[in-house]
């Protein structure tokens, strides 16, 4: 801790260094652009809309005559090509370039597309083509807006070609793969150097190597951020690895959501988040070594134009398709000193616009690792490998064979009662690594800059050692899988009697943890993503099990960094997704509130005023931008109570709930938070302002949702999420709040205490029954094992918190997300019983008040603001005992289930015989 913070104290000077790249010769496609036809009197074409039917294209076209030319073509839906009359080929896929060899092009030439868009919904049906003609190294011609067009192929019809965009732009998103790059450099270390520090960026992602090794212990070593805001930089204690004389650097670079580029075809890419902030610099590098020396601190050698490159044995690199390396490219010594290859120079790049920042919580590291538990042969040279738990992670693979055998391994976390991998979660597209072996003796191939969410692995072309291989396939005498998540350290520990509640937990923190990536993602594997909802309804859950205020922190930076001018914040940060703020999906009120309840309950946790501060101008923009088109006090619709449950129908939008209550239920929570932040951070204009408001939300919140008679919110036919919401955000009458709280009981008791709620409503169903004194029904709830439980998913052999109640394991469902994990909070804070008095900031006031429901013991602690809390209690007889370690300072009320008076103590050890 001390080395933390001197280095804080006594920072590394202004980057100084050039920024550098390598050439990327790029593809003539990206120079064209999207094109579509107006006719006369329709609306003129664009990104977000195009009229469904047939429009015929042409261009004429010189040629190196007698020799053949590559046409790429890609189109919405699909198109038809001739040239000079001859078919050239037909394009089916607006995701990917199609690419056909020509005949033998005459001096001039014509090209003639058909291109079709299909039927959509209005106002919402794009249509394009874009093509490219290429002749060796010379473009012959790209689509533009100088080509011709018509309704029918002869011309009779003429209308106007409107260029739409560029190949790049979204919704189609159309960027040809850029092979990663390695770079190097040598440098002289002087003698007396004492301690040496590097900091460095490398975008998309990189690896850095000095003398041979490599630098830190973490993985997926370039945090994810708004690029376009703000771009963190690492650094590392390089001491150990110095030598005096000759040093070098090597560094692999790879992808990320720097650049995100369409995979070749039957690859997987989330269509709807492939952004670019590149600017055509894929491949971006920036490094500085200071050391301490007699003369003091001195900058010993930086990026510039000494640096060199080549083209990595890494073949193809991208966040979501993943990995393909050919080890017969690799150069042996590159990242050491006396290489000698004649490696051409790096360019010097213009600097990104982003604020420089410097990386300050955990990086992702490699925690627990598995062996394969079962090897499935599926056909000669597939096998499926089975491990013991579903999570985000990577295979290390250790094998042996010919030069030039090609591996493929495919992650999913799903497998039929067969033995058959299935990525059904991809759309029907894959997730795979590639590895050809360079030969001559035993390999080990690790994934570099690709993780997954996965359990179950496809193995194609080897086979395990001490198996039958006829086909002298490359044999796999090793393998591991190793799971990676932020390495924060563990904060809380629970274990209870109920061998189900214990499984809960460990179900849950799965979850939790494989989605703990640079940013909270939603699922490891098919999008990655930082959806926000679970910023804020989960960090409770998460803060008590690990220590993520600093993770926490870096999150609401990413926030404030994507959050648009308005004050609206968007359904992800950093802002990825290529959407309209128009689509729910892009902004829903209940999840960018994450951007005003998260730093509150940060601040709530720690004490810390600094991240409320920093995001208090953030919060005020956000609530205000709902005012703004909320005149008759009602929040805009959105997603809702997502994934909700017990209605029959499919997972998806909110059925029992209106979507305008919960999102009205969130605005008011946000009014209420930024009230209390104005309060610390003595803003009493802004703390009268907003609990003002709070108090016409509600007012126009009963006026709408609640009835005074039934005590009842706007439902359809589940009160659950509506009624638990209202609580929470103080929008029920006072003297109603108890028959309120009684009607979600009697709604679960008549469901056999089935929960209805979904990803939103979840956990303030917890709360509105934990704070009525009701944890006995959520004992009920939560000692079911049927469909639509917690037990339920365990029946199912899963290892990690699936998407939906209902566990689907066949279609998209996502099987490792943690967003209806809240009962995590409850373990801790009410079966455990460790919580916060009311009131409370940073744990100086702490009630201890188990609820044990039929159990017979439990035991837990939490590693606090304060410092560490542990409780252990346990029935005894009729009688009930409860034991309690706490930090000198903090103030603590044991509050036992059976009515006893409440006990007051202070730190130390204390037992408690009821």
């Amino acid at each position: 801790m001390l080395g933390v913070v001197l280095a804080l104290m006594n920072p590394l000077p202004a980057w100084q260094a050039d920024w550098i790249t390598v050439p990327t010769p790029g593809s003539a496609i990206e120079r064209a652009s999207w094109v579509w036809a107006q006719a006369p009197g329709e609306p003129v074409p664009s990104l977000e809309d195009a009229p469904a039917g047939v429009r015929w294209f042409r261009k004429s076209f010189a040629a190196n005559p007698g020799e053949p030319a590559t046409l790429a073509v890609a189109a919405d839906n699909r198109a038809t090509v001739w040239i000079n009359g001859e078919k050239v080929g037909e394009a089916r896929d607006w995701a990917a370039t199609s690419r056909f060899r020509t005949g033998p092009l005459r001096q001039n030439n014509t090209i003639l597309v058909r291109a079709e868009n299909g039927k959509g919904v209005p106002g919402g049906n794009p249509g394009g083509l874009i093509a490219a003609i290429e002749q060796g190294d010379k473009t012959l011609a790209v689509s533009d807006g100088s080509w011709s067009s018509s309704l029918d192929e002869a011309s009779e019809r003429a209308t106007k070609t409107v260029a739409l965009g560029p190949a790049a732009s979204a919704p189609w998103s159309l960027r040809e793969p850029s092979r990663p790059p390695i770079l190097r450099r040598e440098f002289a270390v002087p003698n007396g150097v004492g301690k040496a520090t590097v900091r460095v960026i490398g975008l998309g992602d990189f690896e850095l190597r000095l003398n041979g090794h490599k630098v830190g212990g973490d993985v997926l070593d370039q945090p994810w951020s708004q690029y376009d805001r703000a771009i963190y930089w690492r650094e590392f204690d390089v001491t150990g690895l110095l030598k005096p004389g000759a040093n070098a650097f090597g560094a692999f670079l790879g992808a990320s959501f720097w650049r995100v580029e369409r995979p070749p075809a039957g690859r997987y890419a989330k269509g709807d988040a492939m952004p670019d902030f590149s600017e055509g610099r894929p491949w971006m590098f920036r490094l500085e070594l200071w050391v301490e020396g007699p003369q003091g601190r001195q900058r010993l050698v930086a990026t510039d134009r000494e640096w060199t490159w080549a083209p990595s044995p890494i073949l193809f690199s991208n966040v979501y398709a993943g990995e393909d390396v050919d080890a017969r490219l690799e150069s042996s010594g590159w990242d050491r000193p006396g290489f000698r290859a004649e490696w051409p120079s790096v360019t010097v790049a213009r600097a990104p616009k982003a604020e420089l920042r410097r990386q300050n919580w955990p990086g992702i590291r490699v925690h627990e690792t598995w062996s394969p538990e079962r090897w499935i042969e599926r056909r000669p040279g597939v096998w499926s490998v089975v491990f013991p738990q579903n999570a985000s992670g990577l295979v290390e693979t250790r094998l042996r064979g010919k030069r030039g055998a090609r591996v493929v391994l495919v992650p999913s976390e799903v497998m039929t009662d067969k033995g058959e991998v299935q990525q059904l979660n991809l759309w029907n597209a894959e997730a795979s690594c590639a590895y050809t072996l360079r030969g001559g003796g035993a390999e080990t191939w690790r994934w570099r800059f690709f993780t997954h969410g996965f359990r179950y692995v496809e193995v194609r072309g080897a086979v395990p050692a001490g198996r039958s291989n006829p086909q002298g396939l490359p044999v796999i005498e090793g393998m591991r899988m190793m799971h990676t998540r932020v390495a924060m350290a563990e904060a809380g520990a629970f274990a209870c009697s109920s061998d189900l509640y214990n499984r809960t937990h460990a179900l849950i923190d799965w979850a939790m943890r494989s989605n703990a990536s640079h940013v909270l993602t939603d699922c490891p594997h098919r999008e990655k993503l930082g959806w926000l909802e679970c910023a804020h309804l989960l960090a409770p859950s998460f803060l008590y099990r690990y220590d993520a205020k600093t993770w926490f922190a870096k999150i609401a930076r990413d926030i404030r960094d994507a959050q648009a001018p308005d004050g609206r914040i968007g359904t992800v940060a950093p802002r990825f997704l290529q959407l309209p703020y128009s689509s729910p999906y892009a902004y829903t009120v209940e999840w960018g509130a994450a951007g005003v309840l998260m730093p509150w309950t940060l601040y709530e946790w720690t004490g810390d005023r600094s991240v409320l501060a920093q995001s208090y101008a953030s919060m005020r923009a956000f609530v205000d931008q709902i005012e703004s088109v909320s005149p008759d006090g009602i929040a805009p619709t959105g997603l809702g109570d997502w994934y909700d449950y017990g209605h029959g129908n499919p997972p998806g939008p909110s059925r029992y709930t209106p979507t305008d209550l919960t999102s009205t239920a969130t605005w008011a929570m946000c009014a209420q938070a930024l009230a209390k932040a104005a309060d610390v951070l003595e803003k009493p204009d802004d703390a009268t302002r907003y609990r003002a408001l709070h108090g016409r939300i509600a007012a126009s919140f009963q006026a709408k949702f609640y009835d005074p008679v039934t005590k009842t919110c706007a439902n359809r036919g589940s009160p659950q999420t509506a009624n638990a919401m209202a609580l929470c955000a103080d929008l029920i009458p006072a003297e109603d709040r108890e028959t309120a709280a009684a009607i979600i009981v009697a709604n679960l008791e008549a469901r056999d205490y089935q929960q209805t709620s979904g990803d939103v409503g979840h956990v303030f169903l917890i709360r509105a029954l934990a704070e009525a004194g009701r944890s006995d029904v959520l004992h009920k709830v939560y000692s079911r094992t049927g469909l639509g439980s917690y037990g339920g998913i365990l029946a199912k052999g899963l290892t990690t918190l699936p998407e939906s109640w209902d566990a689907l394991t066949v279609g998209s469902n996502s099987l490792n997300h943690c967003m209806l994990g809240h009962a995590m909070e409850w373990f801790y804070g009410w079966v455990l019983g460790i919580r916060q008095a009311p009131g409370s900031v940073g744990w100086r006031e702490v009630v201890v008040a188990p609820n044990p429901g039929s159990l017979s013991w439990a035991k837990g602690h939490l590693a606090t603001a304060r410092g560490r809390i542990e409780v252990t209690w346990k029935r005894r007889g009729n009688g009930f005992d409860v034991a309690v370690t706490s930090p000198r300072g903090m103030a603590i009320r044991v509050e036992g289930p059976d009515g006893k008076p409440a006990t007051d103590l202070g730190g130390g050890r204390h037992r408690i015989e009821g």
